[in-house]
């Protein structure tokens, strides 16, 4: 449920209410007119932003680090990309402004992390870095590492004995 356009839309008709108690009946019929086409202007435009991607710069949480889930790369336009970030499960619709580096690094972290059987992630450059775009923006997330072996705990070693012929 939307919660903030609910909030709004009902502490705008407090204040319809609270402003206008001594108003006659065709300036309080002229607000609850406003008061209800307003309500379904906020209900109608936050429906309709839930789909539209969000731009990168204007977001709040953490996104130094996330997963790409999918992205799609539009040549001179933006690229598209669906990010899971850190201590969050769904992931979320973002827009990047055309790069062609970045699109490059995303196709390769992407056939990288394909041929590895990995996933592809993301870091944003703070602003500190200035022009510094030595580390890249999408990589293929490194192989896992095997499981330690231990030898000391358990049985004793293997040891190879040779059949005699």
């Amino acid at each position: 449920m939307m919660i903030a356009p609910v909030i709004f839309a009902l502490l705008l008709g407090v204040f319809i209410f609270v402003i206008l108690p001594q108003a006659g009946f065709v300036r309080r019929t002229l607000s609850v007119g406003i008061f209800l086409a307003l309500i379904a202007v906020v209900y109608v435009g936050a429906s309709e932003l839930l789909g539209r991607p969000k731009p990168l710069t204007l977001e709040w949480r953490d996104t130094a680090k996330a997963q790409v889930v999918g992205a799609v790369p539009v040549e001179n336009e933006a690229i598209y990309v669906w990010l899971t970030t850190p201590g969050s499960t769904e992931p979320r619709f973002y827009v990047l402004p055309w790069s062609q580096q970045a699109a490059q690094q995303l196709q390769d972290a992407m056939g990288k992390a394909e041929a590895d059987g990995t996933g592809v992630e993301m870091t944003m450059q703070t602003a500190d870095a200035g022009l510094d775009t030595r580390e890249p923006m999408f990589y293929a997330r490194p192989q896992p590492a095997l499981p330690a072996k231990d030898y000391l705990r358990g049985a004793s070693p293997l040891i190879y004995a040779q059949p005699k012929s």
